[in-house]
C-alpha cells in the first residue's frame, strides 16, 4: 500500500491512493448532508432522476470518506467542504472537476453510477491544485456557535412580510461573497454579528 497523501493547501485531509473501496458504504463513512431546494416546477420523472443523481453524488463523497454538504438548487447543487465550495459541478450523471470554481477548465470527470469507477490520483491532484471558492457565514460574536441559519417572518397571520434572520448551531446559511454577507449584517442591523 502506498503512503497516504496529506493535502494541506486548504483542507486538512489524508487521502490514500489505494483506498479500499470494497467495504460496505456504511463502514466507510456516513452519508453527506444534503440541503437542497427546488427552484422551479419539475416534472415528477425529472425530479426522481435528479434525486437519484444527487444520491449517487453523495455516495461518491461518502466512499472517499470526505465530509461534505450538498446545498442549493437540487438541479445544480454546490459541494461544500469546510469553508470552501469545491471547484466541481454535476451535469446529468457526471461529476466534473475543474481547475477553478468560476467557469474553470475541466480536469477530470466521473460517471455517477451504482458501481463507481475512478482513479484517485486525479482527484488528489484536483484537491491540492484547484482554486476552490471561499464561503462565508454570519455568526453571533458573543456566542460563536450560533450562525444565521435562515430567515422567518414577523407574522404570517397578519400579512407582515418583514423578514428577520434566525440563528442556529447547525446548517448555517452560506454566502458566496464576504461583501454580500456584510450587506446582510447591515440590512438587518446585526451589529452583534460578524462574517467568518
Amino acid at each position: 500500500m502506498g503512503d497516504p497523501i496529506i493535502i494541506l493547501k486548504i483542507f486538512n485531509l489524508t487521502l490514500d491512493p489505494e483506498i479500499n473501496f470494497s467495504l460496505p458504504y456504511n463502514q466507510i463513512h456516513t452519508m453527506p448532508t444534503e440541503r437542497t431546494n427546488i427552484k422551479r416546477q419539475l416534472d415528477p420523472d425529472l425530479k426522481k432522476t435528479i434525486q437519484k443523481r444527487n444520491y449517487r453524488l453523495a455516495k461518491f463523497w461518502q466512499k472517499l470518506g470526505i465530509d461534505i454538504e450538498i446545498i442549493g438548487d437540487i438541479e445544480t447543487p454546490a459541494i461544500i467542504k469546510d469553508d470552501y465550495c469545491l471547484a466541481c459541478y454535476v451535469h446529468n450523471f457526471h461529476l466534473i472537476f475543474t481547475d477553478h470554481y468560476d467557469q474553470g477548465k475541466e480536469l477530470y470527470r466521473i460517471k455517477l453510477q451504482n458501481d463507481l469507477v475512478f482513479e484517485m490520483k486525479p482527484i488528489i491532484d484536483w484537491f491540492a491544485n484547484a482554486t476552490h471558492r471561499k464561503i462565508y457565514k454570519i455568526r453571533i460574536k458573543a456566542v460563536p456557535e450560533l450562525y444565521v441559519a435562515g430567515y422567518s417572518y414577523q407574522s404570517k397571520e397578519i400579512g407582515d412580510k418583514s423578514k428577520f434572520p434566525v440563528f442556529g448551531k447547525y446548517a448555517p446559511k452560506i454566502y458566496f461573497t464576504e461583501q454580500y454577507a456584510s450587506e446582510i449584517i447591515d440590512i438587518y442591523q446585526l451589529d452583534f454579528c460578524e462574517v467568518v
